[in-house]
């Protein structure tokens, strides 16, 4: 039930100094920016920037937040992949004119060190259903206690008011970046990047049970750019993309069922639906692009079934590719990003060409003799152009009435082009 509401309202260790658990830091800071929804996009760029700071054995990762909130089981997701980091994670919400809205309060109140720009806000993070809807009955009770509970948990861990915390999911409180400060909600108001760091200059935070010391004032800001799959989950995963998505690729399956052999409307069905559930987080982001990329091997090989390289066999390869977007977790940079693309064509466009010529030697006996008159049967439901069964051979046809699969035909003529001309028996 969880992935289906939104934390959305519209409207006795040593201390380690510069150094991360892998060893001595570089003394360079990443920056990622959750400018968007919270779902699965935003959870993937998080992920990944934490693992490429500490990767990189970075002395922090600044997280600037502005969002008006999003999906409770991605937020939770997040919060612990902040709590596992192996470098300090600083939230800063910015620029002006931000917020930490709902899911984004989380977030915030989870990182080692939280900031605030001038002119932000922060709060209003009572759990409402995906529709904006107000959750109600004894349903209702359990989402706003456990969600209050969970808030209290992630203030107190980082020593942050808890009680003022608290009211921010039962009373949808929001503050002020002073006020937030006042109210020992957030640690620093910075005006910018290097002012953050300056202020942040010798804190000492608790890191996966280590102390750190803080020194990072004039280094080197890094930022971390989202993945192609992050681009993708993100947009997908917005509850309205994701709703329409889940619409429309319920109407085109429906449509195919009425209508077999149109092609295009089960193609993007079958995509449209798989991307859907994904973006609602109903269907695992690994399972779900996982499915995408055997859906689309299956309608490329289909496409030995039908005429020359059509809507099965595009809409194969563009599944296909999609769903390798998520085997690899490739570093966001373009060259990177352009060279999983470019083998994911590469071997989409591999796999089209075996289909097409495994079809051409399987349709190449003898095709001197004589035709006409020949009958057999129609392999597949088409208006024009399709293929026909005929002495357990299979032959590229144009008919002259529609035809369904399994139609009883008969060879009219054989064209200059390897077409036979059919009609119904």
């Amino acid at each position: 039930m969880s992935a289906c509401l939104f934390l959305f309202l519209i409207g006795g260790e040593g201390i380690v100094s510069g150094a991360t658990a892998n060893g001595e830091n570089t003394g360079e800071v990443y920056l990622v920016t959750i400018d968007s929804t919270i779902n699965p996009g935003t959870l993937g760029l998080l992920e990944h920037a934490i693992e490429t700071a500490e990767t990189h054995r970075a002395g922090a990762l600044i997280v600037q937040i502005d969002t008006p909130g999003g999906l409770l089981s991605a937020t939770r997701d997040m919060v612990s992949a902040i709590s596992e980091s192996e470098v300090p994670v600083i939230g800063y919400v910015a620029p002006a004119g931000a917020s930490a809205t709902s899911a984004g309060a989380f977030i915030l109140l989870a990182t080692h060190v939280a900031a605030m720009h001038t002119g932000t806000n922060v709060g209003a993070s009572s759990p409402v259903a995906g529709d904006g809807s107000d959750v109600g009955g004894t349903l209702g009770k359990k989402i706003m206690n456990d969600t209050r509970a969970f808030m209290r948990s992630i203030a107190a861990k980082q020593g942050r008011n808890a009680d003022v915390a608290e009211r921010f999911v039962s009373e949808a409180l929001s503050l002020s970046a002073s006020e937030a400060k006042q109210d020992k909600i957030v640690d620093l108001i910075a005006d910018s990047i290097p002012d953050l760091l300056a202020q942040a200059e010798g804190r000492e935070v608790r890191v996966n049970g280590k102390k750190y010391v803080l020194a990072l004032s004039g280094t080197t800001v890094h930022p971390v750019a989202p993945r192609l799959i992050d681009r993708l989950l993100i947009h997908i995963a917005h509850p309205q993309v994701a709703h329409l998505l889940i619409s429309l690729g319920t109407l085109g399956v429906y449509i195919e069922i009425l209508s077999p052999g149109l092609g295009f409307p089960g193609v993007f069905g079958a995509v449209a639906v798989i991307l859907g559930l994904v973006g609602v987080q109903t269907l695992p982001v690994n399972m779900g692009f996982l499915i995408l990329l055997f859906l689309g091997i299956a309608f490329m090989v289909a496409e030995y079934f039908v005429a020359g390289f059509g809507v099965l066999g595009i809409g194969g390869a563009i599944a296909f590719i999609l769903g390798s977007l998520n085997l690899f977790d490739v570093p966001s940079s373009a060259d990177y990003q352009r060279e999983i693309l470019s083998l994911s064509i590469a071997v989409a466009a591999a796999i089209l060409l075996t289909t097409w010529l495994v079809s051409r030697s399987l349709t190449g006996a003898p095709r001197t003799r004589q035709m006409a008159g020949k009958t057999g049967e129609a392999m597949v439901s088409f208006d024009q152009r399709g293929h026909v069964l005929i002495e357990d051979e299979r032959w590229p046809a144009e008919t002259l009435e529609p035809l369904h699969r399994g139609d009883r035909i008969v060879v009219v003529e054989r064209k200059g082009d390897g077409y036979l001309t059919v009609k119904k028996r």
